[in-house]
């Protein structure tokens, strides 16, 4: 298998180790050595799309961005595409409103148009599952447009039309892309839609579970380092 595009998730999957948002330099010299092979990297995130992008461009990566869960790619230049009408804006309002307790806002959703993030209160970490439930529960029982994700950074009320494989699938028709030329890697529940679409899905070791279930590869190493692990596969042409 020849890989032209890599896609990847960022918190957990390139970073340190999934409770950590500082990304090791020998990952991003793996990138930027990707690239530089012919492999274009696409940035997938649940973050705010100016975070992604800034990110993309102060590492020097060429391919676009996914944003926002899915709800948003952006294309070089100054493209940006939402691929739904939809936004959990008002969802958001009645969570902070009645469920407060359990989460506060993210400072990011003031940059967010369609999915928005929510933090679980310090006091609540230790019980961030039984936080988790009750976000989803309430919410999805009053939103049938909303669906709730747990990333284990946040708590993401998304467009039930978007999600990060429908984005990928939208980035591989704009720029000729065939399914067996694509391979994806990530580490949590939310990135289960994109490593399925994928040509080779790929869980880093340290993943949830039912991310490893559907993957094609789970890496031996952790976070940054599983990453690291399959990407040397790609260079070396380790393939099939």
């Amino acid at each position: 298998m020849v890989v032209k595009l890599l896609a990847t998730d960022i918190d957990g999957t390139l970073t340190k180790d999934r409770s950590s948002v500082v990304l090791p330099l020998e990952v991003i010299r793996y990138m930027r050595l990707l690239e530089s092979r012919g492999v274009l990297v696409v940035l997938v995130s649940a973050n705010a799309l100016p975070i992604v992008v800034g990110l993309k461009k102060y590492l020097g990566l060429k391919g676009p961005v996914i944003a926002e869960s899915g709800a948003l790619v952006y294309f070089r230049g100054s493209e940006i595409v939402s691929l739904t009408k939809l936004s959990a804006r008002k969802a958001l309002e009645d969570v902070l409103n009645n469920l407060g307790r359990y989460v506060e806002n993210s400072w990011q959703n003031m940059f967010r148009l369609h999915d928005f993030a929510l933090k679980i209160r310090k006091e609540w970490r230790s019980r961030a599952e039984e936080a988790y439930r009750a976000v989803k529960e309430y919410v999805e029982s009053r939103y049938g447009w909303v669906k709730v994700s747990y990333s284990g950074y946040a708590i993401h009320l998304t467009p039930s039309d978007v999600d990060k494989g429908k984005a990928l699938l939208y980035v591989m028709d704009r720029l000729g892309i065939s399914r067996d030329e694509v391979a994806a890697i990530g580490d949590s529940s939310m990135d289960v839609d994109l490593i399925r679409v994928a040509g080779i899905g790929v869980a880093v070791n340290n993943a949830d579970e039912d991310l490893k279930r559907v993957a094609d590869i789970v890496t031996s190493k952790p976070s940054y380092e599983g990453f690291i692990e399959f990407a040397d596969k790609i260079l070396n042409g380790l393939l099939k």
